[in-house]
């Protein structure tokens, strides 16, 4: 694979994003990072990334607020929301939304990560 994609991940919590990290080869994706809704929409607000994966849980908010405010302003946006919380209702209100994809963090998640992503810019 040649082509490069430009990540934003977000995730409060640092052994999780270093796993996720550790699954997403450096010579595919350039990652930024946030770990706060205020820290994600800042960076959101002045790039556009060619995906951005949001888990729910943030210790300023959630993820669904970080999805709305980007999709408001660029519905465009490819967007997927991560979470721990395998809740149906916030899964469909995402994907009604906009959201590319719903994923269940789970012991595979991490390994399944890079795939999952390509799937989603691809499409």
């Amino acid at each position: 694979m040649s082509q490069r994609y430009s990540l934003l991940l977000v995730e409060d919590n640092p052994s999780h994003l270093e796993l996720m990290m550790e699954h997403l080869p450096t010579d595919v994706f350039d990652i930024d990072t946030a770990i706060t809704k205020s820290e994600a929409l800042h960076k959101a607000m002045r790039k556009d990334y060619d995906l951005i994966s949001i888990d729910y849980y943030l210790p300023d908010g959630n993820g669904l607020e970080v999805f709305q405010a980007i999709h408001d302003r660029n519905p465009n946006q490819k967007m997927i929301m991560v979470t721990a919380a395998n809740d149906p209702e916030l899964s469909l209100a995402l994907m009604k939304g906009g959201a590319l994809d719903f994923i269940v963090k789970s012991f595979k998640f991490y390994t399944e990560l890079k795939q999952r992503i390509i799937e989603n810019l691809e499409d």
